[in-house]
């Protein structure tokens, strides 16, 4: 089973509607595993795969309810890997930054990971039994941002939000 659940529409969390598509990604992720977990029991076991991203490890705050959406998965991911393990069930969570989609083309013109590259990463991930694969180099940075110092990277985000702010202020 492979799940991606969410659509990256940028936006601050004060700016969403109560009825926003990210509200739907939990429990959408939660419905596929409950219907599933049983049928990949029964049989021994499988692998569900969930395509998270690298805002999983922290807060980009132009589109910080889709962060909160991903760390959420990101926790429903490792508590699934605990849960189904016995049953032979693995859980892995995949890594990357923007991907070549639809989605990405419209919200960035930088560097993007083809989703080939995606797929076969997570299918090396599944055969080394790894719970979590990183699926470019974005993801492969980011990681090693958030273990060696978070607080830097918190101020970096800070620093760009103060200066998003900063410059619509002067345009009012």
């Amino acid at each position: 089973m492979a799940n991606h659940g969410t659509r990256n529409r940028p936006s601050p969390n004060i700016s969403i509607s109560i009825h926003h598509p990210h509200e739907l990604a939990l429990p959408v992720l939660l419905a596929m595993a409950k219907a599933l977990a049983p049928v990949l029991g029964h049989n021994g076991g499988g692998v569900i795969v969930n395509m998270l991203s690298v805002v999983s490890w922290y807060v980009y705050p132009f589109n910080a309810t889709y962060c909160a959406t991903k760390h959420a998965a990101l926790a429903v991911t490792d508590g699934l890997r605990i849960q189904l393990k016995a049953q032979g069930t693995h859980v892995i969570g995949v890594y990357a930054g923007f991907i070549d989609t639809e989605m990405a083309a419209a919200l960035s013109s930088g560097p993007k990971t083809s989703p080939q590259q995606v797929a076969e990463k997570t299918i090396h991930g599944i055969r080394a039994g790894l719970d979590h694969v990183l699926a470019d180099e974005r993801a492969e940075s980011v990681w090693q941002a958030v273990r060696q110092d978070p607080a830097k990277l918190h101020a970096e985000m800070q620093a760009r939000w103060d200066q998003h702010t900063a410059s619509m202020t002067t345009k009012v």
